[in-house]
């Protein structure tokens, strides 16, 4: 993974977590017994994709595939360029993992102990050459600054070569434009806090844990509370979470009001998103043209 990504990475993790997000956590619930979810589990998969943001920001669509190889190939022709051999991690196709924003949702996570960790190979060691060649001037970085936070990204190199030939000047905005995302996604989230519905199913939530002895404000800071490597499936805490989110109808009910959260925030920063399909758009036509320059 390159600096770049692993810069935007690190701030995109920070966001999540703040927002109290945990990613990753698929669900399997063929093997889930119905003490897990009496009456049957909601379907959890279809009230995320009714968020306004899963399209936006979970979503690989067939040009978001096209882009990425682009710009793959353009990085790998430049250091081909510079006399280094460049083989770029396999291309990671499908569906991104999708932000978990009310805690535990199932009691069989593909992986419990794990809570955002991207399935890509690791690089090998290179000469510092090598690394100079793809990531350029490490003093030398473009740098944007959200609400909150603040990403850099190599300003030289072939990889910045190679994002420029897709954006043009649209670097530094498209940085820009997916931090306030990120950042508008997390304030939605937190929106919630105020929502008299929202507020009621959480507690009706804490009541149902209370009488399996669970002290938890919420289904996130019970998580957070947690021992380190729990085996959710067996701890009593989280059974009592997943079963009084289902006796309660508390995830319908949380997704339900973030959507009106998210749709709302979208609504207030329509610039936002309108400059990031923009940038998309301008990225997708220059991954096009890449693609017909090979064939």
């Amino acid at each position: 993974m390159s600096r770049h990504a692993r810069a935007l990475s690190l701030a995109v993790l920070t966001l999540v977590l703040l927002a109290g997000a945990v990613t990753c956590m698929s669900t399997d619930r063929a093997g889930e017994s119905r003490e897990s979810w009496p009456g049957g589990a909601p379907d959890t998969e279809a009230l995320s994709r009714r968020l306004p943001f899963h399209d936006i920001l979970y979503t690989r669509t067939a040009a978001d595939e096209r882009i990425e190889r682009a710009r793959r190939h353009l990085t790998a022709a430049c250091m081909t360029r510079l006399g280094f051999r460049y083989t770029p991690a396999p291309l990671v196709k499908g569906t991104a993992a999708r932000a978990i924003p009310f805690g535990l949702e199932s009691l069989t996570p593909s992986d419990p102990g794990r809570i955002i960790k991207e399935a890509e190979p690791a690089e090998k060691p290179q000469s510092k050459a090598f690394g100079r060649a793809l990531y350029g001037d490490r003093d030398r970085r473009i740098s944007v600054r959200g609400r909150l936070y603040e990403v850099t990204a190599p300003a030289t190199g072939c990889q910045a070569q190679a994002e420029t030939r897709l954006l043009g000047d649209g670097r530094k905005r498209h940085m820009r434009l997916r931090l306030l995302l990120g950042e508008g996604e997390k304030a939605s989230r937190e929106q919630l806090a105020q929502d008299r519905e929202f507020v009621a199913a959480n507690e009706r939530w804490r009541q149902c844990v209370r009488k399996d002895g669970v002290k938890a404000k919420n289904p996130v800071q019970l998580l957070q509370q947690l021992p380190r490597n729990v085996d959710v499936r067996k701890h009593s805490a989280t059974r009592a979470d997943v079963r009084c989110k289902r006796r309660t109808g508390y995830l319908p009910v949380a997704y339900a009001t973030l959507a009106v959260a998210q749709q709302s925030w979208l609504d207030k920063h329509a610039h936002v998103l309108a400059g990031w399909r923009e940038l998309q758009r301008r990225q997708d036509a220059a991954a096009r043209a890449t693609e017909a320059a090979r064939d």
